[in-house]
């Protein structure tokens, strides 16, 4: 009698002890979709977009005080790690004005071909630069950085020139359009001021 008191207790922990378990999963799981989706929101939070813009300007300026164009001299001057850096951040900055160009359909030609190459490129410049972060950069290295990040310089300011006529082009096509709806509308005022009609005429 005793031992299957004791058998019926030992199941009922187990039982426990799992459905606990079981629990504590499905809790955690849902706590953790939960908090993705918020963080997913919170990311895409205009505030948020702004603040990082804003975030990565101040840094580019940190990086590049001068804010113009890299040269042989200043990348010369810099250390391997904030070299690859540079040469990143102009690539992606090249990669992503195309990405928005085309998501505006605006005409891009080869640019997408072209960011391409710029990534295999500093992709190659940067598994050099990775062998010895600490040593000088040779001359002839700069001046491949330079090179590389002044074509991206290039495509980022085409396709950005690109996606503005594109743009303007939409902005120019619905400013014709509102200002011919309201003035058919004034028109439709003026002729149910004049008849005494109570609705616009159809």
């Amino acid at each position: 009698m005793s031992a299957s008191v004791l058998e019926s207790l030992a199941l009922a922990t187990v039982l426990f002890i799992g459905l606990c378990t079981l629990a504590v999963l499905t809790g955690g799981y849902l706590l953790w979709r939960f908090a993705r989706r918020r963080l997913r929101d919170l990311r895409s939070h205009g505030a948020v977009i702004g603040a990082t813009a804003v975030w990565d300007a101040a840094a580019s300026n940190r990086w590049n005080r001068s804010g113009g164009p890299a040269t042989p001299a200043t990348v010369a001057q810099w250390t391997s790690t904030r070299l690859r850096k540079e040469l990143w951040r102009s690539v992606d900055r090249a990669a992503a004005a195309v990405r928005a160009a085309d998501s505006v359909h605006a005409p891009t030609a080869e640019l997408a071909s072209l960011c391409r190459r710029l990534q295999d490129a500093a992709t190659d410049i940067d598994k050099v630069l990775r062998v010895d972060p600490a040593a000088r950069v040779p001359a002839a290295l700069c001046d491949q950085v330079v090179e590389v990040m002044r074509a991206a310089d290039d495509v980022q300011q085409a396709a950005v020139a690109s996606a503005g006529e594109a743009n303007g082009q939409r902005v120019r096509e619905l400013t014709e359009d509102a200002l011919q709806e309201v003035q058919i509308l004034d028109a439709g005022l003026a002729s149910m001021r004049t008849s005494g009609r109570r609705q616009l005429p159809s």
